[in-house]
């Protein structure tokens, strides 16, 4: 046994030696740093490269996509692989060079969510090329998009240009962004409330010890706190680490009972969301959010799982995230039973995607019980180019509760930075009978994901090494999803039926949103 074993061990590793590319015949392991698919890639740009390459050719599931847009992978092989050589021969490689080439390389690939990076092992660090993020860059609402959350101040009632267009509202956020703008700026707690003590401690004339030992602990806290979003403000520092540091000095300074300063559940790392719902004139009902993370607050099972032993802070966090989600499907449903709703709006620009479980609670809690089929999946089933599964039908959950199925208009607004889940929800507004998508052309990253890369390394997964560890790491689809009509749309995107812009001068003067006023207009018109 021990023979056949050093047998065929000899024989990957002169699979791995050899420089030709063709397809290899025995599937290589990228899970470990130490596998056979890095032998000496922690020494050479160029084995690097090789790497990279036959694990696209044995992992990626759109070959057959790039070849309709003219890419062939082999002529690829054979024009970079000399420069990766070329690299080998110097020792002065910066990061910029090696990123440049990197992304050349890679530029082809249509598929929205792929990200490739490799180590310059002559610096130490990793560079990683995206190249959807440059394609996406290229479309001309990019500029607007970008950053772009929707923000319905200018149509609230209480807009002093008469302009308030808005019955109701209601919001939350468990992002880390609005957590810590909550603490900053709440009167009387959080940082506010430091300063307002601090100034009340030092005012006294005669303050007994207690009194003194607080005003110097409070002045303390509030030159840490100082430090820490100066780090957070300049982007310093990771999402982990901040609310690492965050909870650190909530428990170092809990002695002082600063009113508002808790401790930050890590669940909210994955499952932050920004969530609002409106209740326009003429029974319009909206509701925007910024990822697909519903699930997490609405599935029992999936927030236990989120946020095990949550405190009293994350209980009332996660209850008013639901108490939105509930106000706008429970809305819809009463406006609906009287006869009296114009329509809806579900606003996903900006929306980076999430759980696919979502749709039942968004488009899906408005058609019947037992699935939607918004379009089709296929997998990789074999280690050749183009060893694909069938493509067969994908059916999305629906919302089982009891619930009336809405016939009503319902509009999806989208924009090129509506990404992956996103995109499969503006997909399916397409599809369903009463549904339109308004605004602009989405990312174009349909395909889907490893939704959890430690657990699942397995072959096929959609994961390719590990990040800052191995010498290459590739994250890219580990299925194939096609529209309705069996068509691709990676790097392409999702074609809205009403094209519209968002005016860039409208939205900084005034606030004004003319992308959401077209989809009134088209539910108050029906053009």
């Amino acid at each position: 046994m021990k023979h056949k074993i050093f047998l065929w061990s000899t024989l990957l590793l002169m699979v791995m030696a050899t420089s030709c590319r063709e397809e290899s015949d025995v599937l290589q392991n990228y899970a470990a740093n130490d596998g056979l698919g890095y032998v000496g890639a922690d020494s050479s740009f160029a084995v690097k490269f090789k790497a990279l390459w036959r694990a696209l050719d044995q992992n990626y599931a759109l070959w057959d996509y790039e070849r309709d847009f003219g890419l062939d992978w082999d002529n690829v092989y054979d024009e970079f692989l000399p420069q990766y050589e070329a690299l080998d021969q110097r020792d002065d490689v910066t990061d910029k060079e090696l990123l440049d080439l990197l992304s050349k390389t890679v530029a082809p690939l249509h598929d929205g969510h792929f990200m490739a990076q490799m180590q310059n092992h002559q610096t130490g660090s990793f560079v990683s090329a995206s190249p959807s993020t440059l394609r996406v860059k290229q479309r001309p609402d990019y500029a607007v998009s970008e950053g772009f959350q929707p923000d319905l101040e200018y149509y609230y009632p209480e807009d002093e240009d008469g302009n308030g267009e808005i019955v109701e509202h209601l919001s939350a956020s468990t992002q880390l962004g609005s957590m810590f703008r909550e603490f900053l700026l709440t009167n009387n707690q959080g940082k506010l409330w430091i300063t307002k003590e601090i100034y009340r401690l030092e005012d006294l004339e005669t303050p007994n010890e207690l009194e003194q030992f607080k005003l110097k602990n409070l002045k303390q806290l509030n030159s840490e706190l100082d430090d820490f979003f100066s780090l957070v403000s300049q982007n310093s520092i990771t999402i982990q680490t901040a609310i690492r540091m965050f909870n650190e000095l909530a428990v170092k300074y809990a002695i002082l009972e600063v009113p508002g300063f808790n401790e930050i559940n890590s669940g909210f790392i994955n499952g932050g969301i920004k969530i609002e719902y409106a209740l326009f004139r003429n029974s319009i009902v909206y509701l925007t959010f910024d990822s697909f993370s519903l699930t997490a607050y609405l599935d029992e099972k999936e927030c236990a799982n989120l946020f095990p032993n949550p405190d009293t802070n994350t209980e009332k966090k996660i209850q008013k995230v639901r108490s939105v989600w509930e106000k706008w499907f429970n809305t819809v449903q009463d406006l609906h039973k009287k006869g009296q709703l114009k329509g809806v709006i579900v606003d996903i620009r900006g929306n980076d995607g999430g759980f696919l479980n979502d749709f039942q609670y968004v488009l899906g809690s408005m058609m019947p019980s037992g699935g939607f089929n918004v379009g089709s999946t296929r997998y990789k089933r074999g280690i050749g180019r183009y060893d694909y599964s069938p493509l067969s039908p994908f059916r999305f959950l629906t919302l089982e509760k009891t619930h009336e199925t809405i016939t009503e208009p319902v509009v999806v607004l989208a924009n090129c930075n509506s990404v992956s889940m996103a995109e499969i929800t503006s997909l399916a507004a397409k599809v369903m009978p009463n549904g339109t998508l308004i605004g602009k052309t989405t990312h174009g990253g349909l395909c889907g994901l490893n939704p959890d890369p430690e657990t699942y390394p397995y072959n096929y997964s959609g994961i390719v090494g590990v990040e800052y560890d191995t010498p290459i790491y590739l994250y890219l689809p580990s299925l194939a999803f096609a529209d309705h009509e069996g068509k691709f749309l990676e790097g392409v995107g999702v074609t809205p039926d009403i094209d519209v812009d968002l005016d860039a001068d409208l939205l900084e003067d005034d606030g004004r949103d003319t992308q959401l006023e077209r989809a009134i207009q088209f539910l108050n018109t029906g053009k």
